[in-house]
Formats: C-alpha cells, sequence, structure tokens
C-alpha cells in the first residue's frame, strides 16, 4: 500500500491505519463505511444510504439511525489512526476522501487505465504487466461479507470488470507468445464463466498454439453441448470462425497488427469540470467495455431535454472507455438541434476520410458509403459517437456492422427503434450535484462564503448544467457580483430566461428550436401547461385546458415528450411534468388569455377531490359547498382506492389552492380545502392541510366571502383539535359562529357549534360544552342534516363518556350508531370507539370488545391508521381488563408503532398511560414510572387537565409499589389539584383502590 491508511473491498472489507488493522464492528457501519468505498471521493446522499442500509421501506428514525451510524463510523476509524478529515459532512450527505494508493478498488482501476493506453501505443508487454499488477491486488469476492443489495450489485460488477481486465490480459500474453503462462487462468475462466464464448476462445488459441490442438477441438465440443443444452443456441461466429482456422491451419501465429491503419482520435477534449451523473457514467463505460466480448456492435443511446448535459456526459465516458477502442475513436455532430441537421452521406464521407479512404475511392452514394464504411471497420475496436442526433433513419448507415465496435448516441429524442441499443434517460443534478458544478466554475471559496445563495441560484437555474454553466460563466466575469445578486436577478421569472445568456451559450435557443417544430395544437397545449401550477398532472388536466375530450390529447403529448419539452413524471404511470425553465418558456410562448383554460383544469381538480371525499367518508357528510364550477366533460373516474389517488394527487391539491387563490377564484378555492378534508385527516397530513386552510382564508377575506372564511376558520377549529391547541382553536370557532349567524348559514353553524363543544370538553368547561351541544343539536333540528346529527351525538357522548355520566351518554352514542352505519365511516368508527369506552367503563367487556373489533375492521378498511391506532388500543384495554396482560402488551405497541408517523400526541399518552398500569400491575413499577412520566407529560404540553390528572394518579401507584411514598404523595396530589380544577369526579376517590382503573 502507497500509504499510511488503507481501504479494501476487492475481497472481504479491511480498514488499516499505519500497517494495523482498524476494526469496524457492527453491521450498519460496514454498510455505510462500503457505500462510502464504492463511491469514494464523491458525495453520498443520504437517501441512497437509507435506500441502501432499507430497500423497499426504511424505518421513521432513518436519518437519525444514519447520523448516529456514521458518528460512530467517524470514531472507530480517528480511534485506530484515520485522520479525520477522511470522512466529510457535505450538503444532503456525506464524502469518503481517499489519496491514491489508498483504495484498492481505486488502484485497480488505475492500473488498468493505464495498461490499456499502453496496448494502445503497442507495448503489450508493458500493458501485461500493467493488468497483472492490477489483478493482484484482489483478495477474493468484494465485500464478501456483506449482504445488502447495493453490495450485492456491486461486487458483481466489480467481478464483471476483473473478468473483462483478466481476459485482455490474456488477450495480450497470448500475442506475446505466453499461451504456457495464461493455460490456467483460462481454464478458471471458463470453469466460473460457462456460457462466455470469449474465455473459451482464448483457451482454444492457447491449447492450439501449445501444441494441443486435439484439446482445442475439444474444448470447442464441450462449449458446443454446453451452448446447446444450457441455452438452446449454437455457438457464435468467433467460436466457429476459430475452429474452422484450427482446421485449416490458419490459426499457427498470432496476427501481426497492421502498421499503415489510420486511427482517427476525433474525442471532443474531456469535461475538466465534469460533475454528478457517475451512476450513469460507471454505467455507460461498463455497458461500452463489453464490445470486446459482446456478439453484435453495442450502442447506448443518452436521451434527455436541451442543456441537460448529455454531450458531456457521453463526451467524459468516451474518454474514460478509450484505451479499450485502440482502432480510433470517431466523433460527428449530426445537428439535432440546429435548422438543418448533418446528412448521414456526409458524414460517412468524413468517417471514410477519417479511416484512410482518400479521393475517388469515396462512392457517391449513401448505401456505397455504408457498405465501404462497415467494411472498413470490420475486425477493429472502435468507438463511434454519434452526438444530437435527430431520428433513427440518421443514425441506421452510420452504424458499424460487426463485432468489436461500440456506439455512444445522445439525442432529445427517444431512441427506441435500433435493435439491441439500451437508453439512458438524462435528467437534470441533484440539489448538491448542481452547487457543486457552481463552485467548480466560479471557485470553492465563494460558493462556500454564500452557500445559501448557491443553493437558491442552483434552484432558479432549475439544476439544468447548461443554465449552470451561464450562470457560472456570468459571475466569473464579474468577481464583484455576490452571488446574490444574480440570484436577485434571476428571482424575476419575466426575465429570467433573459438573464440565461452569455456569449454563444443559451437556454432559450436550445427550446425554441425545440417549439418551432411543433403542431400549433401542441403549441396551444404547451402554452397553457406554461401557466399551470400544478408539478406533474395526468392527461385529463390536459383535456381540461383544451376543453375537449382526453381522445385527442395523446398524439399532442407523445409530440411534446418527443420534443424533450415535456417530461414522463417517471412514476410508472402516465403522468407528466414541465421543468421549471421550460415552464417559464412556456408561458411566454404564446398570447392566449390562460385564465378560463386555468379555471377548468382547478374545477376537474375539485370534482374529483369531491368524489374521492365522497367515497372515503360513505357520502358527503358535514361538509360545506361553493357554487364554483366542476369541469367533468373528460374526467377519467376516480380509482377503486380513493386514497390511494389522493396520494398521487396531494401536492397538486395543494397547488390548486394556491392558484386559485391567486387567480382570485375565491369559491373554488375555499371549497378545494373543504372537499379535501377527510383526505387529509385520514393520511394524517395535520401540515398540509393547514397550509391550505390558511391559503384559502386568506383568498376569502380578501374576497369579503363570509361564508368561505367561516367555513375556513370552522376547519382551523377543528385542526385545532387535532393538534390540542384548544386556546387557538377556540379563538377560531368564536369567529366562525359569528359569520355564520350574521348570514343565517344555518348548516356551518351546527358543524361550528359541534366543534366548539368539543374544544370546551377537552378543556374542562362541560357545562358550557354541554350547553353548545344542546344549541347545535336545536340548529340542526331545522337543518335536517343526518352528518351533523351524528357528529353531534358522538361528540356529546364522547364529552359524557369522559365525565363519567355513562347512562347520559349511552342514549346518544346509540343513537348516533344506529343513524350513522350509511353515513361517514371515519365519524362511525369514532362512534364504535365511544361506545366501547363505554362498555369498558361500565364492566360490559364483551361488547366492548364486538364495538372496538367492528372499528377495526373499518379503519384496515379505510387503511387510516389514525383510527387503526385507536382500535388497537381500545382492544388491549378489553385485554387489560380480562388480565391478559400479554396479548394487551402486544396490542399497546402496534397501537404505539401505527402513531409513531402521525406524532399524534393524545394517542400516545393514553397508550403510554395504558402501558404503565399494565406494567404496574405485572410488578414492574420502573417501567411503569417510565411510561406514566412520559404520558403525564404530553398530557400536560397539550393541556389536557382530566387526562393528566389521570395519568398522575396512576403514577403515584406506580411509585408506591416501587417504595418511593414522598413521589407518590407528590403525583397524588397533582393529580387531585387537576381533578378539582374541571369539577372530575375523580377528585372524591383519588386515594381510593380503583386508582389503576384503566383509561
Amino acid at each position: 500500500m502507497d500509504g499510511v491508511v488503507w481501504f479494501g473491498i476487492l475481497g472481504p472489507l479491511e480498514v488499516t491505519a499505519s500497517g494495523r488493522p482498524v476494526t469496524v464492528a457492527g453491521r450498519s457501519q460496514r454498510e455505510l463505511l462500503a457505500v462510502l468505498l464504492l463511491r469514494a471521493n464523491r458525495p453520498v446522499e443520504v437517501d441512497f444510504m437509507i435506500d441502501s442500509l432499507w430497500p423497499g421501506r426504511s424505518p421513521p428514525s432513518a436519518r437519525r439511525q444514519i447520523q448516529n451510524s456514521i458518528g460512530r463510523l467517524r470514531r472507530t476509524l480517528v480511534a485506530g489512526g484515520v485522520p479525520a478529515t477522511t470522512l466529510e459532512t457535505r450538503r444532503g450527505g456525506y464524502l469518503l476522501r481517499v489519496l491514491p494508493g489508498e483504495l484498492d478498488a481505486l488502484s485497480f482501476a488505475r492500473h488498468v487505465e493505464s495498461g490499456r493506453r499502453l496496448a494502445a501505443d503497442g507495448r503489450a508487454d508493458d500493458a501485461a504487466a500493467r493488468l497483472r499488477a492490477a489483478l493482484a491486488l484482489w483478495r477474493g469476492r468484494p465485500l464478501a461479507e456483506l449482504d445488502s443489495p447495493v453490495a450485492v450489485a456491486q461486487a458483481r460488477r466489480l467481478l464483471e470488470d476483473r473478468t473483462a481486465v483478466l481476459e485482455e490480459c490474456v488477450a495480450l500474453e497470448l500475442r506475446l507468445g505466453r499461451h504456457h503462462e495464461v493455460m490456467g487462468d483460462l481454464k478458471t475462466l471458463v470453469e466460473e464463466h460457462p456460457l462466455r464464448e470469449r474465455p473459451r476462445a482464448l483457451l482454444m488459441t492457447a491449447l492450439h498454439r501449445a501444441g494441443r490442438t486435439a484439446e482445442a477441438l475439444e474444448e470447442y465440443r464441450r462449449a458446443r453441448a454446453t451452448f446447446v443444452t444450457e441455452l438452446g443456441l449454437e455457438p457464435g461466429a468467433e467460436l466457429r470462425d476459430l475452429q474452422r482456422a484450427i482446421l485449416t491451419g490458419a490459426l499457427d501465429a498470432p496476427p501481426a497488427p497492421r502498421a499503415d491503419r489510420a486511427r482517427p482520435r476525433q474525442l471532443l477534449p474531456d469535461i475538466t469540470d465534469f460533475t454528478g451523473r457517475e451512476d450513469l457514467a460507471d454505467r455507460l463505460e461498463t455497458l461500452l467495455r463489453t464490445a470486446g466480448t459482446a456478439t453484435g456492435v453495442v450502442v447506448a443511446a443518452v436521451a434527455g431535454q436541451a442543456g441537460v448535459g448529455k454531450t458531456a456526459l457521453a463526451t467524459h465516458v468516451a474518454h474514460r472507455v478509450s484505451a479499450s477502442f485502440p482502432d480510433g475513436q470517431l466523433y460527428v455532430d449530426l445537428g439535432g438541434g440546429q435548422a438543418r441537421p448533418a446528412e448521414p452521406v456526409e458524414v460517412l464521407a468524413r468517417f471514410l476520410r477519417a479511416l484512410g479512404a482518400h479521393g475517388q475511392e469515396i462512392p457517391p452514394g449513401l448505401a456505397e458509403r455504408a457498405e465501404q464504411y462497415r467494411s472498413a471497420v470490420a475486425g477493429l475496436r472502435m468507438l463511434v459517437v454519434l452526438d444530437n442526433a435527430v431520428d433513427e433513419a440518421q443514425l441506421r448507415p452510420l452504424l458499424p456492422g460487426t463485432p468489436g465496435c461500440a456506439v455512444l448516441v445522445t439525442s432529445r429524442s427517444r431512441l427506441a427503434g435500433l435493435p439491441g441499443m439500451i437508453l439512458v434517460e438524462l435528467g437534470v443534478l441533484e440539489g448538491g450535484q448542481a452547487v457543486d458544478l457552481l463552485a467548480r466554475i466560479v471557485g470553492t471559496g465563494r460558493v462556500e462564503a454564500e452557500a445559501d445563495a448557491a443553493r437558491d441560484l442552483a434552484r432558479l437555474c432549475g439544476h439544468l448544467p447548461l443554465a449552470l454553466r451561464i450562470a457560472g460563466a456570468r459571475l466569473a466575469t464579474r468577481p464583484d457580483w455576490p452571488l446574490a445578486e444574480l440570484v436577485r436577478r434571476l428571482a424575476d421569472e419575466r426575465r429570467r430566461l433573459d438573464e440565461l445568456t452569455y456569449g454563444d451559450l443559451e437556454v432559450r435557443a436550445g427550446l425554441s428550436f425545440s417549439h418551432a417544430r411543433l403542431s400549433a395544437a401542441s403549441r396551444r397545449l404547451f402554452h397553457l401547461l406554461g401557466h399551470l401550477y400544478a408539478p406533474e398532472f395526468a392527461s385529463w388536466v390536459c383535456a381540461a385546458l383544451l376543453d375537449t375530450t382526453t381522445d385527442g390529447i395523446g398524439p399532442l403529448l407523445d409530440e411534446l415528450v418527443a420534443a424533450q419539452l415535456l417530461q414522463p413524471s417517471g412514476t410508472g404511470r402516465a403522468r407528466y411534468r414541465l421543468h421549471d425553465l421550460v415552464r417559464l418558456f412556456a408561458r411566454g410562448s404564446g398570447s392566449e388569455d390562460p385564465r378560463p383554460a386555468i379555471a377548468r383544469a382547478l374545477g376537474g381538480w375539485l370534482a374529483l377531490t369531491e368524489r374521492a371525499h365522497i367515497a372515503v367518508s360513505g357520502g358527503d357528510f358535514a361538509t360545506l359547498h361553493s357554487d364554483a364550477p366542476r369541469w367533468t366533460a373528460g374526467l377519467p373516474d376516480l380509482p377503486a382506492d380513493p386514497l390511494a389517488w389522493y396520494d398521487l394527487e396531494r401536492l397538486n391539491l395543494m397547488t390548486a389552492v394556491h392558484q386559485a387563490a391567486a387567480a382570485g377564484l375565491d369559491e373554488l378555492c375555499w371549497d378545494l380545502v373543504a372537499s379535501g378534508y377527510t383526505l387529509f385527516l385520514t393520511r394524517g397530513h395535520n401540515d398540509d392541510w393547514e397550509e391550505t386552510l390558511r391559503a384559502a382564508l386568506a383568498c376569502t377575506r380578501l374576497a369579503g366571502n363570509a361564508r368561505g372564511t367561516a367555513t375556513m376558520l370552522m376547519g382551523l377549529g377543528l385542526l385545532g383539535t387535532y393538534r390540542h391547541d384548544y386556546a387557538g382553536a377556540a379563538e377560531a370557532l368564536e369567529e366562525s359562529m359569528r359569520l355564520f349567524r350574521e348570514i343565517g348559514e344555518r348548516q356551518g353553524l351546527v358543524y361550528a357549534l359541534g366543534v366548539a363543544a368539543h374544544v370546551d370538553g377537552m378543556l374542562g368547561r362541560y357545562d358550557h360544552a354541554v350547553a353548545l351541544h344542546e344549541e347545535a343539536l336545536e340548529v340542526h333540528r331545522a337543518s335536517g342534516d343526518l352528518g351533523a346529527e351524528v357528529l353531534l351525538l358522538r361528540s356529546l357522548g364522547q364529552l359524557l363518556v369522559e365525565i363519567g355520566r355513562l347512562e347520559h351518554a349511552r342514549p346518544h352514542l346509540e343513537r348516533a350508531l344506529l343513524a350513522g352505519r350509511d353515513g361517514d365511516r371515519r365519524v362511525h368508527a369514532e362512534v364504535l370507539y365511544w361506545l366501547g369506552q363505554l362498555h369498558l367503563a361500565a364492566a360490559e367487556v364483551g361488547p366492548a370488545e364486538s364495538a372496538f373489533k367492528e372499528m377495526l375492521a373499518i379503519a384496515e378498511d379505510l387503511a387510516d391508521p389514525r383510527e387503526e391506532a385507536e382500535a388497537r388500543y381500545g382492544l388491549g384495554l378489553v385485554r387489560l381488563n380480562t388480565g391478559a396482560l400479554g396479548a394487551a402488551a402486544g396490542l399497546f405497541r402496534q397501537a404505539l408503532a401505527l402513531n409513531r408517523p402521525l406524532g399524534e400526541p393524545l394517542t400516545e399518552g393514553l397508550i403510554r398511560t395504558a402501558l404503565g398500569i399494565l406494567h404496574c400491575r405485572n410488578g414492574q413499577p420502573r417501567q411503569a414510572i417510565g411510561h406514566l412520566t412520559e404520558a403525564a407529560g404530553i398530557f400536560d404540553a397539550i393541556g389536557i387537565p382530566l387526562w393528566s390528572g389521570r395519568a398522575y394518579r396512576a403514577l403515584a401507584d406506580a411509585h408506591e409499589a416501587h417504595g418511593d411514598r414522598t413521589a407518590a404523595d407528590a403525583a397524588r396530589k397533582r393529580a387531585l389539584t387537576l381533578f378539582t380544577s374541571v369539577g372530575a369526579p375523580e377528585a372524591a376517590d383519588i386515594a381510593g383502590p380503583d386508582a389503576d382503573r384503566p383509561p
């Protein structure tokens, strides 16, 4: 090893410092170290690490676990003698920095690249020695002890590289006459890779040149039998030709290389500041290097929009693999972004001249030139880079016809019509990569000094490499400008494309060429899409913009996608998106007033949201609507799973609210929020719900829309109950009720009164809460709203159960149960929950269990984790009451796990209170104290005195059982104070024998 520190992945994972091993213990640390080493000297995003350690589904604490494991790994390495600067924290991830000679895989790659350059220069002996040095670094299977998908996949890739290098090395040594020395390697290769033709061919050659011709022919017979049995195929042309050459005596000596052959070197200069794309570059490199063993021409294509960096990636990869193509590299810009693309007949003439043809030797016609070109490169190892291709017709005459060659294509079109071609889609850079590219252009110090401005600049450039290069070039020529100055200039959307110009570089130019080739209908759709806020959209949205059906939309979308002006979303569904800079270009590409089209699209989202709300609730219950027009002419049917539709459309619904607000469509705006509240609640997306509520509230206040304002205030009050911000909820509901009374909106007043009554109950204002319920029920009798009746009866029943008035609660809950069986299923589940709690409090265990089980079935069918957590908590209470403590503990743990991603404090406090009581009954007071202390803290924080008192009462019993009378007295005193403050009946029997009664 060349340095003090050495990392090894070409075998089991190893680390040494100053010659001494450094032990990295623990699976997560070793997996993370492997990921960092596999991408050494490159930033590794935390998201990539999470996917590596937990493929498929990661735990909610994944980021924290990564941070903790990285911290332990850093301490382990430093303690072992590895410099602290080796493992760096970077934007959004980490980077493990190694010097030359400190990582065996990098040393291997360096030796291989050097060997290939030597081979290309005709120095076969030196080349073989360098390749042997590379192979000597291997110690076994890479990362043999790790089994993560990333480690397994990368180990497979590294082994494939080793096999390819060993084949190259043996082929060189055969040319040098070392057929005896390579025999063992070749036999091992054939055993390990019985279906690879190249090792078979090399072994046959070595055997024949060692005077063992019969064995060489026997090897061919074995190969043929294997291929026919395993693949149902005859051996390829290389093996068949080799057998024929051995039989005819044509393979007596290595072929002498032609000294007079032209070897063109036409590649563009490599990209010195190439940034990001490492995975794609590795993939393309691996693919192109297979040209030496493939049975046909290897063709890879890179597709992407204008300015995304296709040429830069292709050029960089071409230089990385150039040594594998010693017979030359051809390059041509086919002009796919220009008014007059290159003609294949002209390109072939250029290629033929580069390959040594002159004047009259080049035929005049396309077909004849293509034939001569294929003949000229037959049997050669040639790389052909075809940049900016228009379509398959332009490419076909330019493809070699025999194995050994590789073709790398770039195009704005997704070229799928060439047989055997591998297509790579190139998107914009990731956030950290975009900032790194800026740093390479303008200097790291300048970017680090204005880190926030650099991130803003990268975002305003849409992470598009061309835009970033233009911005970087402008900053490089203006060292007096802070980055914030260019950020300020780009922040104005109307001038952003004007600012992204430097010399002959311009973002708008590439987009203009693609736009000019569109049909009139596609140009109109493109212009309207530019005014849409939605981050991605389905085809029906385009139909709404054009006010038509979806029947004729497909061809227009295909045209926009083919022009790289519209991108498939990449979700596997028929959804599309616009790049930010493309969106700005689209807005200025037409003159049609977009407002009617946008209103139709928003009306479509309103119609679908209303349908989803009804499907989830089982009806349109407890919801006010506006008279905003719905667009339904080309709407698709709602999927069978409305919540899956919501998951897909959630961001669109939020942006639709904001766009409606910006457009002054106040009726549509508040109705979108009102129709979506069931969806937000079911999925626990409280932050999204609040954001849309406040946006719609601002819109309705500005428009003087009292009904919409009152409805949004009621929504904020309801949200406050879920967030346990009862003071804020009460304030919003007071204004809501006032507005509803002023405009005579009875139905809205019923809803607001019901929520306000619940708030008063949670604050311990029981008499006022009952009075509000009674007022709401009286108003309800005039409105006849079944949904409101069920909500009110459930809320009043809940209140009476909580304060111990069971017989008063029973008729209300039973009436709510009967009236709500065909109503909102989520509300029906809540009725069942409180009936279950009533039955438990009345020692009716059987009916309680039935209620909670029915609730659980509804929750699972709705896929509602909040309701499921409460149902499992209720069943746990049933088991606790019957003494089945093990089953109860299991149900409580399941409820906690369901509640954890929701962050619902009331539910967590209830579950932890029950767990505390369970541990106390199980003779485990220490565990009980832990749960109950946490529960009491939760209830104190959210301001629910009744439940705080119950947690402290149980905590007193736990301290008593633990022998701490002082702590027990303090907890009991606190409970008594809380019960007294709200007039709870528990104040009278605080020291009674039922103090550990479960909640």
